[in-house]
């Protein structure tokens, strides 16, 4: 214990003294066209501290997202046009989108009220569910999973309007990096607390709603503090590396596809299912509630995609075939809005095919009806530099869609 309080109190030393800055820094979206070419882009993370690797494609057609120093930005488009390689370059400063969505952030009012015109921080999340709990007593509950390695409390909320009623769990910021899923999940909890329509009130006297937006609160608080680009949690690990993907870091086909074993890349899965803290809080929190779930809903950034389990194989199991129809209505009524267009599919057709997902786990172990990933806003043009300007726009078409999911679920008797 003495040890970990060292490693805790040392990381927050440097959290607070140094703080990582990416002027200059390129973000390249990379368009494989054959299998050689794909094997170059998933070489990529061998490098080390060259690139940032945001996303790997996992087929012809598929993108890449990747940040370049300014150092290796040369020498990398060298190397992709030394194999014909089309890449654009998105953004040339990364650093100056990170510094415009800090500075978007407003400061809350007396009335302890979130705003979802920009990003939100763990403490006005957490200050504001308390505040939700004493003004809406009567739907509102806090509730715990437990705690993250450096000992910040895993928090989230349970909206209920009738006892003993099916759940429905929804999780975000597994990714440090990612912003847009808590302030997505948040908005959530608040149209479910406050919304009157009559859709919203259903859904709450229906089901009660478990929701946790932030799964990973030490890597997001680090990516506010020390490094915006922090992707996994903050464990030391082997080698002197930090930091585990815990979203790869589930009991389901852990570490097949789409995964390292090597602690300082930033897609490692760690030493085994539910090695991390983070992971094991919240799967027993899931355990807890299984015997009545009757969905699960994950959020991450970035990619445009409704993912569906399984990722370890295109084969359609379980409910797919019901659950892909409920998908696709689901993100056609989340394309009303904004004419955002998703792509829906298992993770193999439609995404990367990493598995050892919270998805795939709670499919496997539980098989509620109604299981899926949302991959959030963008394809890639921002990223996680993603302009705030967009965010209240993907929290509208996304609650949205939550709304659709419900309403076909229940239309073509998956729910």
């Amino acid at each position: 214990m003495l040890l970990k309080l060292l490693i805790i109190c040392l990381v927050g030393v440097i959290s607070t003294c140094e703080k990582i800055r990416y002027d200059n820094f390129s973000l390249f979206k990379i368009h494989p066209q054959n299998e050689k070419d794909l094997k170059f882009l998933n070489e990529l993370p061998k490098n080390g501290e060259d690139f940032h690797i945001w996303k790997l494609p996992s087929t012809v057609g598929d993108y890449a997202s990747v940040v370049s120093s300014p150092e290796k930005k040369a020498s990398f488009e060298h190397s992709l046009r030394k194999r014909s390689i089309n890449y654009e370059i998105m953004m040339e400063n990364i650093q100056q989108a990170f510094d415009d969505q800090i500075m978007s952030r407003k400061r809350r009012d007396t009335r302890k009220q979130l705003f979802w015109t920009s990003y939100q921080t763990l403490d006005d999340i957490y200050e504001w569910f308390h505040y939700l709990a004493e003004q809406h007593s009567d739907i509102v509950t806090i509730i715990q999973a437990g705690q993250s390695f450096e000992g910040r409390n895993i928090t989230g909320v349970k909206i209920s309007r009738q006892s003993g009623n099916r759940a429905i769990f929804i999780e975000g910021g597994q990714v440090g990096a990612d912003w847009l899923s808590p302030t997505i999940a948040t908005y959530i909890v608040d149209q479910l607390v406050r919304g009157a329509e009559l859709e919203i009130l259903e859904a709450t006297e229906e089901f009660e709603w478990h929701i946790f937006p932030i799964v990973n609160p030490d890597g997001h608080e680090y990516t506010n503090n020390a490094d915006r680009l922090w992707l996994k949690n903050r464990r030391p690990t082997m080698g002197g590396s930090i930091g585990v993907d815990i979203t790869k870091n589930w009991n389901s086909h852990w570490g097949v596809r789409g995964v390292s074993f090597a602690p300082a890349d930033t897609n490692y899965a760690g030493l085994g299912p539910f090695s991390e803290v983070e992971t094991r809080a919240i799967s027993n929190y899931i355990d807890s509630i299984g015997a009545k779930l009757a969905g699960l809903l994950s959020f991450r950034g970035f990619g445009q995609r409704l993912v569906l389990p399984f990722a370890h194989t295109t084969s359609h199991m379980y409910n797919y075939n019901e659950t892909i129809i409920v998908g696709r209505r689901a993100m056609g009524s989340l394309a009303v809005r904004y004419n955002t267009q998703y792509l829906v599919g298992n993770s193999m057709e439609v995404h990367d095919g990493a598995t050892g997902t919270i998805a795939d786990w709670v499919k496997h172990r539980f098989n509620p009806p109604l299981v899926a990933t949302y991959q959030l806003r963008d394809t890639g043009s921002f990223g996680y530099t993603l302009p705030v300007v967009q965010v209240q726009p993907s929290c509208e078409e996304t609650f949205d869609s939550v709304m659709a999911l419900i309403r076909e679920s229940k239309h073509v008797g998956v729910l």
